[in-house]
């Protein structure tokens, strides 16, 4: 008799529950069947305490939870990364993103590592809010049991910097959390404190954690990056060719908004409505000669740029941010130069702030001349990095192309016009059949409904139209069945109605039901797109109360400010709420993927 046979014969159960273990044991790993023995076990001997091998063997099941909050991608990176480098030294983990999560399960978490962003004025990236509104609140249960750690990303030109790591550490304190090492804040320039941050948490939890298998005695120090050779990103961007570069305000507009369409054609890249499209940027040949003139640097002298010999004029086109200037930046220099001025400014902090808004790089090193070396200046310089742009086409409809849509940046500072680096570079630069390196972003916070027959509202002002064009394309293309109501707002009508006959032509064909216009310089007394929804607030409700989803594009720290404390205003006025019920509603649909936000 084999031992199956066996098995059978002794085999207490019947053929229905023996069929349903047999089918739960193939689809077990062999850690959990480990555990399901032990779960068995104890339920057979419910009045013995719990065995050392027993706890043991819970401890071995239990997971880490890896949360990723991201804002343009790069926090989303590096927690798949370290998903990864977990599972090459057997450590069992869960990669989820923040959006996703199912924050009140937080209580039962054992060990929690969190990657968050920074965006704006110190907030929270999108897809974290309803986490963040969750932990922050009373309704957040005490952690005395999990471990924590964090790894924030920020960019130090801003005054909260890291901001959202900080207070997510201070409150899973305050709930009785404990840190497993301390919270790291890395600047733009993150690969080599990414690095140490992952090899030292990973020891950390090797020790926390039983190990879960004999192969896991040696720690794997390899984290590599995770790419696809058939798709491009930040470091492995795609060669494409501009097709046209158009400007689409009137000439009498305040604002300089260009639309783009770039030919993609044979480079295999895919992208979907909602997505990014990250451009690197070249910076203005005339502003790096202004900077090394005032610095009297050769523009030939030589540089190492990772372990490349460049020339000093080659380096600042290409890798370093030239147009940003930040409080850092001015006490490094402050410092270096000994400069009288500037070592007073830095004492205060408001005039320093102020400094730093109204006075770009080059206008520093001009009124403060200091005789410096191309190496000491690159040394003081910040890495550049790539622009990211909200993609305005869907590729059912523009196939081998992609389109984005660009607000220049221009300042007049002392007579004299400054313009931003990315966007100076793809306004006054680029021509048709110039080439352009670009990598499309995944932005899964931002996405049409799944269900083709759901209602959208839509709101954007400014270039927060560009999604909704490649929205509208898409439901023209699926020929989707659910309402379309858009909201847009700009300064005047005549000068500043982007895509305005492409919007004509939904509304006529029958694809947009409803288009609510705000130009606020078009009278005397401003109308900003919050007050067009108060004065529709009732007929949105009733669109909200039919299962429509709500998406606004913009400005995070005015338009999306102003838009949320309007939608408030109408879910409040319109359903006899308070508004913290109001805003717990809002979070509803947040959670629901019903409110959904793409700012900037």
């Amino acid at each position: 008799m084999n031992n199956q046979k066996a098995f059978d014969c002794v085999c207490p159960l019947n053929q229905e529950q023996l069929s349903f273990l047999q089918q739960l044991e193939h689809n077990c790993s062999d850690i959990q069947n480990a555990w399901l023995s032990g779960y068995f076990w104890r339920s057979a001997n419910k009045n013995t305490h719990f065995s050392v091998i027993e706890k043991q063997l819970v401890n071995i099941e239990q997971k880490i939870t890896i949360i990723s909050a991201s804002q343009t991608g790069n926090a989303k990176l590096l927690s798949q990364r370290l998903n990864k480098y977990f599972n090459q030294n057997s450590i069992k983990n869960n990669l989820i993103h923040a959006l996703d999560y199912k924050f009140k399960n937080i209580k039962n978490e054992k060990i929690l590592i969190l990657i968050i962003s920074t965006q704006g004025e110190g907030e929270v990236p999108e897809e974290a809010i309803s986490f963040h509104n969750f932990i922050m609140s009373k309704r957040a249960p005490k952690l005395d049991n999990l471990y924590y750690s964090i790894f924030g990303l920020g960019d130090t030109s801003y005054n909260l910097f890291c901001q959202a790591a900080k207070d997510f550490d201070r409150r899973l304190q305050e709930l009785g959390a404990k840190s497993l090492l301390c919270r790291f804040d890395a600047d733009i320039e993150y690969e080599k404190d990414y690095l140490a941050w992952s090899q030292k948490i990973l020891s950390i939890v090797k020790n926390k954690c039983v190990s879960f298998s004999s192969s896991s005695k040696n720690l794997k120090n390899q984290d590599h990056l995770i790419n696809n050779q058939c798709s491009y990103n930040k470091n492995y961007p795609a060669i494409a060719t501009v097709l046209t570069n158009q400007k689409i305000t009137g000439r009498y507009s305040s604002k300089d908004i260009r639309h783009i369409e770039i030919d993609i054609k044979d480079l295999n890249i895919s992208y979907k409505p909602g997505d990014a499209l990250g451009v690197w940027y070249k910076n203005d040949s005339n502003l790096i000669k202004k900077i090394l003139t005032s610095l009297s640097i050769n523009p030939l002298e030589q540089v190492n740029i990772k372990n490349n010999v460049i020339s000093i004029f080659d380096a600042l086109k290409n890798h370093f941010e030239l147009t940003v200037n930040t409080t850092n930046m001015v006490k490094k220099y402050a410092a270096f130069s000994k400069n009288h001025f500037l070592n007073n400014l830095i004492l205060n902090k408001i005039r320093l702030n102020e400094y730093v808004t109204n006075t770009p790089l080059v206008n520093m090193f001009h009124d403060h001349k200091s005789k410096i070396s191309s190496e000491q200046l690159i040394n003081f310089l910040r890495p550049l990095h790539p622009r990211l742009y909200s993609i305005s086409s869907s590729q059912s409809e523009t196939n081998d192309e992609i389109h984005i849509t660009v607000g220049v940046v221009k300042k007049n500072i002392s007579g004299s016009f400054h313009f931003g680096g990315a966007s100076g570079y793809l306004s006054q630069a680029l021509k048709p059949d110039d080439k352009i390196k670009i990598f499309v972003e995944a932005n899964d916070s931002f996405r049409l409904p799944q269900d083709q027959k759901t209602s959208m509202i839509m709101i954007a002002s400014g270039t927060g139209i560009a999604p909704f064009r490649a929205f509208m394309q898409q439901r023209d293309y699926d020929q989707s069945l659910g309402k379309n109501w858009i909201f847009f707002g700009n300064p005047s009508f005549t000068e500043d109605f982007l895509y305005q006959i492409e919007w004509q032509r939904y509304i006529k064909s029958g694809l947009l039901n409803k288009i609510t216009l705000a130009w606020s310089r078009d009278q005397a007394d401003k109308i900003y797109i919050q007050d067009k929804i108060r004065e529709h607030g009732k007929e949105m409700w009733s669109w909200i109360k039919d299962g429509a989803a709500i998406y606004v594009c913009g400005n995070a720290s005015k338009m999306a400010k102003d838009v949320e404390l309007a939608l408030l205003d109408v879910i409040s006025n319109n359903n006899n709420m308070n508004i913290e019920d109001a805003k717990d509603f809002l979070s509803s649909l947040r959670m629901n993927k019903r409110y959904q936000r793409d700012v900037y």
